[in-house]
């Protein structure tokens, strides 16, 4: 497995200088997009679901850092910042019951991982 990032705390300014691995996220993100059908097990779905959630945990300071830096009243960094907040309150609303609850909650938090990607690299034209 390619080497992640590890996540900084949003306080950070120091760290890793490893760039985010763009491509194994946007790819996991992209299996949990691609299933059809009936709903994976729910291990598998649990273990997709964690490493969304890392991926979360891993972007979201990042963008932070980049919002940070751009200038006032930047559309951007002013979209990126929805996107966290959508990411974290879909990261964080609860799964509801059944497999079928679960999946349609990765799918979600999929889709947030997909968009954190895409502000990262607005936010960041190195990362493309």
């Amino acid at each position: 497995m390619k080497h992640h990032k590890a996540p900084q705390t949003a306080d950070s300014d120091q760290g890793d200088s490893r760039p985010v691995d763009l491509v194994t996220i946007r790819n996991t993100a992209r299996r949990v997009l691609a299933l059809g059908g009936a709903p994976p097990l729910i291990e598998d779905l649990d273990k997709l679901i964690g490493a969304l959630r890392g991926y979360v945990q891993l972007l979201v300071p990042e963008i932070r850092a980049l919002i940070r830096t751009a200038p006032a009243g930047d559309i951007p960094a002013a979209v990126a910042q929805v996107g966290i907040d959508e990411a974290w309150r879909r990261l964080n609303t609860g799964r509801g019951f059944g497999p079928d609850a679960d999946y349609r909650h990765a799918k979600k938090v999929a889709l947030s991982v997909r968009s954190l990607c895409d502000h990262y690299e607005n936010l960041n034209p190195r990362a493309r």
